[in-house]
C-alpha cells in the first residue's frame, strides 16, 4: 500500500511538475511567437507606410507647384493687372476667361481668379462642396486636401506683378486619382486594417481635436479625434510631431493594435497604418486550443506527447519563419517598386525642366547646356555618362570622359567628319548606348547620343524613350527658331524690294513729272499766263520735294551706303540724314574705325543687324521720346564691339505709357536681332535724362 501511495504521489508530483514545465514552456513559446509576428508585421507595415508617405508628398507638392507656376504665368498676370485698373475691360476679361477655361485641359478640375479686392474675375469647373471633409496643409495658407469620394487638392496662390505686389489670387482644384486608389486600397492589409491621414489641431484649439481621413474595409470616413486616449498618446500624435516608427498601443476605439506611423513633414500631415492585434494573433489563438489538448494528453503519455509537442513547436517556429520571410520579400518588392517610381519621376522632371528652358529667346548653346544639365542626372549611371549633341556641323559635349573622338576639355567643337546630308552611323562608336536623330523640316540635321564610360552597362528602354523625347523637343524648338528667322528674312527682303521700287521706279516717275511741270511752266510763261505758270511751278516744286522724300524713304529701307561702303559709312550717312530730315542734332562717333571695317568686312548679316538696331533706336527716340539731340557711338576694343545710341528724350518710362504697342514691337525686333548676333542689348535710363540703347558683343 505504501509503495502504491508513493508511486501515486510521485506520479502526481511528476505530473504536476511536468504540467508546470509544459505550461511554462508553452507560455514562453507563445510569447516568442507573439513577438516575432508583431516584429515582422510591424516592419512590413512600416515599409508600406514609407512608400505611401513618399507618394503623398510627391503628388501634393507637384499639384502645389502647378498652381504656383500658373500664378506666375504672364497670360494670367497681364489680364488681372488690366482688370484691376479697368474693371470693364472686355478684351482683358475675354483673354482671362479663355486662359482660365483652358486649365481643365491641363489637369485642373476647377479654378477661380480674384482681383486685388477679392472680386471674382473668372471661374471654370465646379468646386467641391465637401469643405468640412478637408485637411489643412501647413505648407501654405488656404491649401487643403479634400475628400469627396476621391482626393482633391485645393490650392490658393497670390498673383504678384513684376514688382512683387499682390494684384489678385487664384484658387485651383485638381483630382488626385492615384492617391485615391492607394489610400482606398486597404483590403490587402487585412480585415481590420486602417489607413489614417490626419492634420494637426488648429492653433488655439483647446480641445486638441485632429481632422482625420480613415480608410477602412467599409470605405473612407472623416472624423475628428483627440490626440490621446485616457491611457496614452495615439500613434498619429507621434507622426504629427515629426516621429516615425512602429508601436503596439490602444487606439481611439480602445482596441489593441499594431500601428506604423510617419510624418509628412513637407505638407504638415501625419500618417498611420494599423492592424488589430486580435487579427494578428488569431492564427496563434486557434493553435492554442490544440496546444491545451496536447498538454492535457501530455500528462498521460509523457514522452510521446512531449516529442509531439516539440515537433509541433518546431513546426510553429517554421511557420513563423516563413511568415517573416514573406514579409521581408514583400518589403523588398515594395523597395524595388519605389526605386522604379523614383527613376520615372526623375525622368519626367528632367523632360519638364528641359522643355521649360526651350524659349525662343534662348540660344542653341544655352539650350544644349540646359539639356545636359538635366539629362545627365536623370540617367541610371550619371557619374560615368557623357551626352553629345551634333547639330549643324557643331558638336556640343557634356562630360569628363574621352570616348576616343571627343575632347573633354571643350564643350563645343566644329566637326569635320560629318557625312553629306548630316547622316550618322549608329555603330560609329562602340560606347554609344543611346542614339536619336534630330529631324527638322523632314531633314536629319543632327543627333543626340549618350555614352557610358564602361561597357558593363546595358540599355534601358525608358532611357531610350527619354532620349527620343528630348531629341523630338529639340527638333520642334529648332523648327520654331527656323520659322522665326524666316519671318525676319522675309520682312528684310520686302523692305529691300520696296526700297528698290521707290528708288528705281516711283522716284523716277515723280522726277519726270517735276521735269515736265518745269517745261510746262516755261511754255505758259511765254504765252503770258502768269497765273497758270505759277501753278505749274508749284507742281514742279512739290514733285521735287516728293522725290527728296522718296529717296529718304528708299535710303531707310535700302541702305545703299551699307552695301557700298560698309557699316561705318552707313551709320555716318544715317546720322546725317536724321539731322537733315528731322532738324535735330545727330552726332556719329566711331573709334578704331579701321579695325571695325576689317573685323566686319565679310559679315553682311552683322552689319545689317547693327544698322537696323541703330535705325530703330533712333526712330523710337525721335517719334516716341521727342528727342532733340542724338549721339551714335561705335567702338571695337579688345574684341568687344560696343554700339550706343543716346538721346535727350522723355525716357523709357514715359514711352512705355504712351506708345506701349509700337514701342514694345520695336524693342522686340531689336532684341531679336541682338539675340541672333549673340549680343547683349540693354535699354537704360540716363541720369541726365533720356534713354540709352546699348549693345555689346564679343567678336571672334
Amino acid at each position: 500500500m505504501v509503495i502504491i501511495r508513493e508511486h501515486r504521489s510521485i506520479s502526481i508530483i511528476g505530473g504536476l511538475l511536468l504540467l508546470g514545465l509544459t505550461l511554462t514552456t508553452g507560455i514562453a513559446v507563445y510569447d516568442v511567437m507573439h513577438r516575432q509576428i508583431e516584429s515582422a508585421l510591424g516592419r512590413g507595415l512600416n515599409t508600406v507606410l514609407e512608400g505611401k508617405t513618399y507618394l503623398f508628398e510627391i503628388q501634393i507638392e507637384k499639384g502645389l507647384a502647378d498652381t504656383r507656376a500658373l500664378a506666375m504665368r504672364p497670360f494670367m498676370i497681364q489680364p488681372i493687372q488690366q482688370l484691376n485698373v479697368q474693371p470693364d475691360n472686355f478684351n482683358a476679361l475675354h483673354d482671362l476667361d479663355r486662359n482660365v477655361n483652358s486649365l481643365t485641359q491641363i489637369g485642373f478640375s476647377a479654378a477661380i481668379v480674384y482681383d486685388v479686392h477679392g472680386r471674382v474675375l473668372s471661374q471654370v469647373g465646379h468646386f467641391s462642396d465637401k469643405q468640412t471633409h478637408s485637411l489643412p496643409l501647413t505648407i501654405q495658407n488656404n491649401t487643403f486636401l479634400l475628400w469627396d469620394d476621391q482626393f482633391i487638392l485645393r490650392a490658393s496662390e497670390d498673383v504678384l506683378d513684376q514688382d512683387g505686389h499682390r494684384i489678385g489670387r487664384i484658387t485651383t482644384e485638381s483630382f488626385l486619382p492615384y492617391l485615391t486608389r492607394r489610400f482606398s486600397g486597404i483590403r490587402s492589409i487585412g480585415e481590420t486594417g486602417e489607413f489614417m491621414l490626419c492634420a494637426p489641431p488648429a492653433p488655439g484649439d483647446s480641445a486638441k481635436e485632429m481632422a482625420c481621413l480613415m480608410s477602412q474595409m467599409d470605405g473612407v470616413k472623416f472624423k475628428y479625434l483627440f490626440q490621446a486616449t485616457r491611457d496614452e498618446l495615439l500613434p498619429i500624435n507621434n507622426a504629427l510631431t515629426g516621429k516615425s516608427g512602429v508601436m503596439a498601443v490602444k487606439d481611439y476605439r480602445h482596441m489593441q493594435v499594431i500601428a506604423a506611423y510617419a510624418p509628412l513633414e513637407k505638407i504638415g500631415l501625419g500618417m498611420v497604418l494599423k492592424l488589430d492585434e486580435e487579427e494578428l494573433l488569431r492564427p496563434a489563438a486557434e493553435q492554442l486550443k490544440f496546444v491545451i489538448l496536447y498538454l492535457a494528453g501530455l500528462i498521460a503519455a509523457e514522452i510521446l506527447l512531449l516529442n509531439w509537442f516539440v515537433r509541433k513547436l518546431i513546426k510553429s517556429r517554421r511557420e513563423a519563419q516563413e511568415a517573416k520571410e514573406k514579409a521581408e520579400l514583400f518589403s523588398i518588392e515594395l523597395s524595388h517598386k519605389e526605386l522604379e517610381l523614383r527613376k520615372r519621376l526623375k525622368e519626367i522632371t528632367c523632360l519638364y525642366e528641359i522643355r521649360r528652358g526651350m524659349g525662343l529667346d534662348v540660344s542653341i548653346d544655352n539650350v544644349c547646356q540646359n539639356i545636359f544639365e538635366h539629362l545627365i542626372p536623370a540617367m541610371q549611371f550619371p557619374k560615368i555618362a557623357t551626352a553629345i549633341i551634333e547639330l549643324y556641323g557643331w558638336r556640343y559635349i557634356s562630360g569628363k570622359y574621352d570616348h576616343g573622338f571627343i575632347c573633354p576639355l571643350r564643350s563645343k567643337i566644329k566637326i569635320t567628319d560629318k557625312i553629306a546630308g548630316y547622316h550618322w552611323h549608329k555603330d560609329r562608336n562602340s560606347f554609344c548606348t543611346y542614339l536619336s536623330e534630330i529631324i527638322v523640316n523632314d531633314e536629319v540635321c543632327g543627333q543626340l547620343r549618350l555614352f557610358y564610360s564602361e561597357d558593363k552597362t546595358f540599355p534601358v528602354i525608358e532611357e531610350q524613350k527619354l532620349i527620343n523625347a528630348i531629341a523630338s523637343d529639340l527638333a520642334g524648338w529648332l523648327e520654331r527658331k527656323r520659322l522665326e528667322q524666316a519671318l525676319v528674312f522675309v520682312a528684310e527682303e520686302q523692305a529691300h524690294t520696296i526700297g528698290q521700287e521707290l528708288h528705281d521706279n516711283l522716284g523716277q516717275r515723280v522726277a519726270a513729272i517735276g521735269y515736265q511741270a518745269r517745261a510746262l511752266e516755261k511754255k505758259i510763261f511765254v504765252l503770258g499766263k502768269d497765273d497758270l505758270a505759277g501753278v505749274a511751278a508749284s507742281i514742279a516744286s512739290q514733285a521735287q520735294a516728293s522725290v527728296i522724300q522718296i529717296k529718304q524713304l528708299a535710303q531707310g529701307l535700302l541702305p545703299f551706303e551699307l552695301e557700298a561702303n560698309g557699316l561705318v559709312a552707313a551709320l555716318r550717312a544715317l546720322a546725317s540724314r536724321i539731322a537733315s530730315t528731322y532738324k535735330i542734332d545727330c552726332e556719329f562717333v566711331c573709334e578704331n574705325e579701321a579695325i571695325i571695317n576689317v573685323a566686319i568686312t565679310n559679315d553682311n548679316n552683322l552689319a545689317l543687324n547693327l544698322y537696323r538696331i541703330t535705325q530703330e533706336a533712333a526712330n523710337n527716340a525721335i517719334r516716341h521720346g521727342g528727342a532733340r539731340s542724338l549721339r551714335i557711338f561705335l567702338n571695337l576694343e579688345e574684341g568687344m564691339l560696343t554700339l550706343s545710341i543716346c538721346d535727350d528724350g522723355s525716357g523709357i518710362v514715359e514711352v512705355d505709357k504712351k506708345h506701349e504697342v509700337t514701342q514694345g514691337m520695336g524693342i522686340k525686333i531689336m532684341q531679336y536681332r541682338a539675340k541672333q548676333l549673340g549680343a547683349k542689348l540693354e535699354i537704360l535710363t540716363r541720369p541726365e535724362g533720356g534713354t540709352e540703347v546699348r549693345l555689346e558683343m564679343q567678336l571672334i
